[in-house]
């Protein structure tokens, strides 16, 4: 009888589509990476830039640290590490990658993450 309950739930999950979709491609970080370039002091008169450009450079500092602050497990920082060097490290691997844009955003912060500040392995 367990496995006529068992059957029933497995058919019920495989009948079940389920669409992942991520909210940010590469390219839309790659956008609001520019923005965010643009807008740095000495760079430009940020005072001159439209609203569209500022919420585009705070969408990247804020995604990109959302996800560097919702993974830890996954990267090993350096003790004094800044946000500022966490955003130029993601925004060196998007200009060397531009054939990954296409793939999801989070994913690129994370091989990033993951190149600039590997995991230690422990001594075994």
């Amino acid at each position: 009888m367990k496995w006529i309950l068992v059957l029933s739930v497995l058919m019920i999950l495989a009948s079940t589509q389920t669409a992942v979709a991520f909210f940010y491609s590469g390219n839309d970080l790659v956008n609001f990476m520019r923005d965010y370039e643009a807008g740095m002091p000495g760079r430009t008169n940020y005072h001159s830039r439209d609203l569209s450009a500022a919420m585009n450079a705070a969408t990247y500092m804020g995604y990109v640290l959302g996800v560097c602050e919702g993974t830890p497990y996954m990267h090993n920082f350096p003790d004094g590490v800044a946000s500022g060097q966490i955003l130029a490290v993601v925004s060196k691997y998007l200009k060397n990658h531009p054939e990954k844009w296409d793939e999801p955003a989070v994913g690129l912060v994370v091989e990033a993450l993951q190149e600039a500040f590997p995991l230690k392995r422990p001594d075994r």
